[in-house]
């Protein structure tokens, strides 16, 4: 017997139904409500949990963002971090980017205003020095010295030298030789 048989069976004895009790359902409609066992849409879950509300304001966050980088000249050095009571919060990557962003701040402040944000009161800039880090791998690494192959051609002068090369030198020239045939398979 469930929560509601109990309930139900105790009320019956005692007489009377209490006003939270809905007799025609047989279910509680206080505190002690029995679980609704109907399949739930995704649409509903999202409302419920407060996800939609997390989805809207990071796409706001992106967009205020995409915004703010339009109008600073450091945009690959910071980013928004958040917006709550008129502040705007504002993270760069090292102290000297959070001077230069100082800088600039009563234009971008003035510009924000204009067109997203209207109550904007101040900006906050803090230094966040993971930004560097990110900023540091997104760059791809070019090496210093690019390896070109040793042509037939130039391998033929290289063992034409080492004849008459001394032998240390010889068997480094030779080596250099040997990299064209490597190559070519």
């Amino acid at each position: 017997m469930g929560k509601a048989g109990l309930a139900l069976f105790i009320f019956e004895k005692l007489g009377s139904y209490p006003q939270f009790f809905n007799f025609e359902q047989h279910h509680y409609l206080g505190s002690l409500t029995m679980r609704d066992r109907r399949p739930q849409t995704t649409g509903d879950l999202l409302e419920e949990t407060g996800l939609n509300n997390i989805q809207q304001r990071a796409i706001a966050l992106s967009q205020l963002n995409t915004a703010v980088k339009q109008h600073v000249n450091c945009a690959e050095h910071c980013r928004v971090s958040n917006y709550r009571q008129g502040i705007l919060i504002i993270e760069t990557e090292s102290a000297a980017w959070s001077m230069r962003l100082n800088y600039e701040r009563h234009t971008l402040m003035m510009k924000l205003r204009e067109k997203l944000l209207p109550k904007l009161q101040d900006i906050e800039i803090k230094v966040n020095p993971s930004l560097a880090t990110v900023h540091k791998q997104r760059q791809e690494k070019i090496p210093d010295i690019i390896q070109k192959p040793i042509t037939e051609v130039a391998a033929q002068h290289l063992l034409a030298t080492a004849a008459s090369a001394p032998e240390k030198v010889k068997k480094r020239l030779e080596r250099l030789a040997l990299l064209a045939q490597k190559q070519k398979r």
